[in-house]
């Protein structure tokens, strides 16, 4: 039997609620959720939606960012200063923080689906049929005035008023209109909160608790009221053990939520909701960051329309791997790129369902990849040709597909067996590209070969159910980034170089942890969460294992 097909439709306010909603048409989309019947069933197929949809948030966010030029391929000031990434006001800054948020989202949504007895969800809209809760279509892209109107208005709060021309853009560009992002989360809201809750707010704005009565409103007149909310029996306080802790993954405004019942729920379900479509805490939303991205303002150019000066490079658009890359050298370089985002993926697994010093190491992991393995990768592979020529026609990307095996096996020494193998083949890959790179590839290519052989070790001592202490090659190094390695060593400190890193070890970690000007790494790059120094503290105390 197929599975029920998700639709948006205009339901009709109730009356009470319609006088509520002054300026506003009396209806709301709602998709159509009376095929599954129980509270549980609805949050169940929510939450897999919003973790889809805050994943393929996210590696668009990311792929547009990476497809910015450098500064210094264009001439005029104020476009450089918009492309400047160490400005912490620069398209490309803005767009890296709003990735790194949604994937503050994606693991409270994992968080939300533990705490109610379901497993964790990694898909992306993509990979299961698609839904009409996405906002849009899943499109890799280089960033335009047609994509960026697309994320103004899928991060638009309902009634925005004064984008009715971004609106007309982006439904043009798509075909269809955007749904916004906000109305799911507030449609969460509901089916986490009680009918009481919803009635009495409470979540920590009165603007979304109105939001969400008039969802719930809605909801009401689609399907009776107990078919939409939780009772207090499907919350299960001791899923926080397993839950995502918010002190490992405390980067910037990277903010998981762990809960132990209803109300916990309700304000990570709010919080979500606003840091993506209104202001929250003082902090500009999502929507604001899009939306003045957009429009320019304070001596910044507007994004250009086309015709206009070009700010990104000649990326392909859904790039599949291997497809249209002749020149053997790029191909390589994507593999590895989409090796990695497989180890990423399976690491982010792997701690969800890891107990003990396991969940550290594997937190460790996935933030090495995102620092200094896939992003650097992402950056370096928008300089490569496609073709066998060495001209380039068009640059490639990384394709961020998503592996064939997305979920890892239930046998904990086979997820790491898994995880070995991924690590063996993207060493192989690394190992041949290794022959001809020199420079900075060189050097990237050597430091993650060393790690991951460190890496492999310790792999093998899991499947053998043995306990390995912390390494150089395989914990430490890969938390610094090329670009952190280059800055220190214009200070005299060279963080690829063991002998020197244990040497310093004191120094370094006070710069780790300072918040004054000698930081590492200096603003607006995000500083080491709490896991991170606790990783270095301990290298530190086992006596730098090299």
């Amino acid at each position: 039997m197929p599975a029920p097909t998700l639709r948006w439709h205009d339901v009709d306010l109730p009356a009470a609620a319609a006088e509520r909603v002054a300026g506003r048409a009396p209806t709301i989309p709602l998709p159509d959720l009376s095929p599954w019947p129980s509270p549980l069933d609805k949050a169940r197929i929510l939450l897999e939606s919003a973790a889809e949809i805050e994943h393929a948030l996210m590696v668009q966010y990311l792929y547009s960012a990476y497809s910015l030029k450098a500064p210094e391929e264009v001439t005029d000031p104020a476009q450089q200063a918009v492309l400047d990434d160490t400005a912490e006001d620069s398209w490309p800054q803005l767009l890296l923080d709003i990735a790194r948020e949604e994937m503050g989202h994606l693991m409270t949504v994992q968080n939300l689906l533990l705490l109610l007895g379901l497993p964790p969800s990694l898909e992306r809209e993509d990979f299961p049929p698609r839904k009409d809760l996405y906002p849009f279509p899943l499109r890799l892209e280089r960033l335009t005035q047609r994509s960026l109107a697309k994320y103004v208005v899928a991060e638009a709060p309902a009634d925005a008023a004064g984008i009715e021309d971004i609106v007309a853009l982006a439904q043009a560009t798509t075909g269809s209109a955007i749904n916004r992002v906000g109305v799911l989360y507030a449609l969460i809201g509901v089916v986490v909160a009680s009918r009481d809750g919803v009635a009495a707010g409470g979540s920590g704005s009165a603007e979304w608790d109105d939001i969400v009565r008039l969802v719930a409103s809605a909801a009401h007149a689609q399907s009776p009221p107990e078919s939409w909310h939780l009772p207090d029996a499907a919350f299960l306080a001791d899923s926080v053990a397993q839950q995502a802790n918010p002190e490992d993954w405390q980067v910037g405004d990277l903010r998981v939520h762990r809960m132990a019942d209803r109300a916990a729920a309700v304000q990570a379900v709010r919080d979500i909701g606003e840091q993506g479509e209104g202001p929250t805490g003082g902090d500009p939303s999502h929507f604001e960051r899009f939306l003045a991205m957009f429009r320019g303002g304070g001596g910044r150019p507007p994004f250009p329309p086309d015709g206009e000066w070009v700010p990104t490079r000649e990326v392909p658009t859904d790039p599949q791997p291997g497809a249209g890359i002749a020149n053997p050298s790029t191909r390589g370089w994507t593999d590895l790129a989409d090796l990695r985002y497989a180890l990423l993926l399976g690491f982010l697994e792997h701690h969800l369902l890891a107990s003990g010093e396991d969940r550290a190491l594997l937190a460790g992991w996935v933030f090495a990849e995102m620092r200094s393995r896939l992003g650097f990768l992402a950056r370096r592979l928008t300089t490569m040709p496609l073709d066998d020529r060495g001209a380039a026609v068009a640059a490639a990307a990384a394709p961020f597909t998503l592996p064939t095996r997305l979920h890892l096996p239930g046998a904990e020494t086979a997820r790491w067996a898994l995880h070995g193998a991924r690590t063996e083949a993207a060493v192989a890959i690394a190992e041949e590209l290794r022959a001809d790179a020199t420079g900075l590839d060189a050097d990237f290519l050597a430091g993650l070969v060393g790690g991951d052989r460190a890496r492999l070790l310790l792999v093998a001592d899991r499947t053998a159910s043995r306990q390995t202490e912390t390494s150089f090659a395989r914990d430490i190094l890969p938390l610094f980034r090329p670009k952190d390695i280059d800055h220190m060593a214009q200070l005299g400190t060279n963080l690829a170089d063991f002998d020197l890193v244990r040497t310093r070890a004191e120094a370094i970690a006070g710069r780790l942890s300072s918040t004054g000007p000698r930081r590492m790494p200096p603003r607006p790059d995000q500083r080491w969460t709490p896991l991170q120094l606790a990783l270095f503290a301990r290298w530190r105390e086992e006596g730098f294992p090299e």
